[in-house]
């Protein structure tokens, strides 16, 4: 489509461009980090230029960021960023005065895929509308205005030192609101935020008579703007049901009031127009009749401190506890909420979605006694990998090896083990265990580990490396199966013999960073092995 042609153009004057673009030493060119280009109703002032560029460097004389704000025209604002396939530069300011060396220069851009399809704009929703809160903001950059958006996905290569840098991640959220660490979707990437146009804000609150509930909508619009051709769809949820789903026009003062009876449900909207689409939404939300107020008076305050562990040398731990007395309780509001089932069903769901939630995440109880069950659970786990299993346990030993690892069904999954010298060095249960001299190496069992490795190793594709020092930095114990990572309570010798929990975590990633960052810390089997067995030569 042609940018004369479109429509909601005519409802916009001015337009601020953020871009941030990172040059790269022996690399020509620079490379867009993330843009976006926000279009401001007519009535708005033009922005105050920026009259420089912001930089940061993220590696010494290889690789540095630049960060620039530009006012432009609505109109050159959307030309430029349509042109970004075609003739990739930065942008132009509007006004002579505000332009700065660098500017029109050219940018590196590959290939971009548009979404929605263009000219589509859609507008973000952060709570989904009828099946609640999100875990994330779809389009964080924009704030908290109602708007729409388009995005232009570009090439998410070639910024791994950026995203290595906490810093130059700092640097580029103050500037462009967003944590891209968080939204790596959005490297090397352009949106557009097109802003309300129409609606300046939305009133929306329960009225009561001595009879019944009334719903009262209060639009207000922006100056010179009228809410001509605004259609408003309201619906309503009730006990997990959705109960009604209506349109209607907004009528020219703004006021609609409906008629509920009882507003004891959940109330929802959606304001549409007939050039700029979807411009504002509310997922259903009850409406609060009162409020409890809690009050304490502080009267003392208490310094605790305590050593952090049981060596006579440990150091202190300090912590402040303020004690409180005389607490107050205060309801503002009158809590006259019609008899209605919403508290009874709503529980009875959550406790439903609980435990949906603890089998999606393999949430396991393993009870005294329950050792077969928990064996079949893990190898089961096992048995299903496709490219890697990895078990971190500080206590993996030599029976481990058959229990477990021979459920690998394929030559193509990659095994590592994660051990540490309490399994060789140490003769008492996990629960007992204590530092054993140097002097006193079992290497009998470090023999018999060797011996069964090379073994198992005839099977399977493993690799095993040892966890470093006397008291190996990891404690707990963890299953990798391909990008899946479940937490153990127990070491695999002892799980199942007493009461114990597995669960797959939410949140694999950053565990699979943190067990990379210990493995740079470990050594090979082999190489402890050949140190251990000079080790023990010189001290005979």
């Amino acid at each position: 489509m042609n940018i004369d042609e479109l429509q909601f153009l005519e409802d916009f004057e001015w337009a601020e461009v953020r871009l941030a673009t990172v040059t790269v030493k022996g690399k020509k060119g620079s490379f867009p980090v993330f843009s976006t280009v926000r279009l401001l109703p007519k009535g708005r002032s033009r922005p105050a230029p920026m009259l420089d560029v912001d930089t940061f460097t993220i590696r010494r004389n290889i690789e540095k960021l630049y960060y620039r704000r530009i006012v432009m025209t609505a109109y050159e604002a959307i030309k430029w960023y349509r042109s970004l396939d075609k003739d990739p530069q930065t942008p132009i300011p509007y006004s002579e005065e505000d332009k700065i060396r660098g500017d029109g220069t050219a940018i590196v851009v590959e290939k971009l895929i548009d979404d929605p399809v263009w000219p589509v704009l859609g507008l973000p929703v952060e709570d989904t509308l009828f099946y609640g809160k999100r875990t994330s903001h779809p389009s964080p950059f924009v704030g908290n205005t109602s708007a729409r958006i388009h995005r232009r996905f570009g090439s998410q290569t070639g910024f791994m030192s950026f995203l290595e840098n906490d810093d130059a991640i700092d640097f580029i959220t103050k500037r462009l609101n967003i944590n891209l660490k968080e939204y790596p979707e959005y490297l090397g990437s352009f949106a557009l935020i097109v802003l309300d146009p129409i609606i300046k804000n939305v009133e929306n609150f329960l009225i009561s008579d001595q009879d019944e509930e009334h719903i009262l909508y209060r639009f207000v619009p922006r100056p010179g703007k009228t809410l001509e051709g605004l259609k408003l769809t309201t619906f309503d949820e009730q006990s997990n049901l959705l109960t009604n789903f209506d349109t209607i026009d907004i009528p020219i003062n703004g006021i609609v009031n409906i008629r509920k009876g009882t507003c004891v449900g959940k109330y929802g909207y959606v304001v549409t127009h007939p050039i700029h689409g979807i411009l504002t939404s509310l997922p259903p939300s009850s409406f609060l009749r009162s409020m409890n107020f809690n009050m304490g008076i502080v009267n003392e305050i208490r310094d605790v401190r305590v050593p952090i562990g049981e060596s006579p040398n440990s150091p202190e731990s300090k912590y402040t506890v303020n004690k409180v007395s005389n607490e107050k309780k205060s309801t503002f509001g009158e809590n006259k909420v019609p008899i209605n089932v919403n508290i009874r069903v709503g529980r009875a769901a959550a406790l439903r979605d609980n435990k949906v939630n603890g089998k999606n995440a393999d949430q396991k109880w393993f009870g005294k006694n329950s050792r077969h069950e928990a064996m079949n659970f893990i190898r089961s786990k096992i048995g299903r990998a496709k490219s890697r299993v990895m078990i971190a346990d500080p206590y993996f030993g030599v029976l481990q090896m058959p229990q477990f690892l021979l459920a690998v069904n394929s030559d193509s999954v990659g095994v590592e083990i994660f051990t540490s010298r309490l399994t060789f060095e140490n003769k008492n249960t996990p629960e007992q265990a204590t530092e054993i001299p140097n002097g006193n190496l079992h290497t009998s069992k470090l023999d018999v580990f060797r011996t069964q490795l090379e073994e198992i190793k005839k099977e399977i594709n493993l690799k095993v490396n040892v966890l470093a020092g006397k008291k190996p930095e990891l404690h707990d114990r963890f299953l990798v199966v391909d990008d899946d990572v479940w937490f153990m309570g127990n070491s695999l010798n002892t799980l199942g013999d007493r009461a114990s929990m597995i669960i797959k975590l939410p949140d694999p990633d950053s565990v699979l960073e943190e067990l990379a960052s210990i493995h740079k810390k470990s050594e090979s089997f082999d190489s402890y092995y050949k140190k251990r067995k000079a080790l023990n030569k010189g001290d005979k």
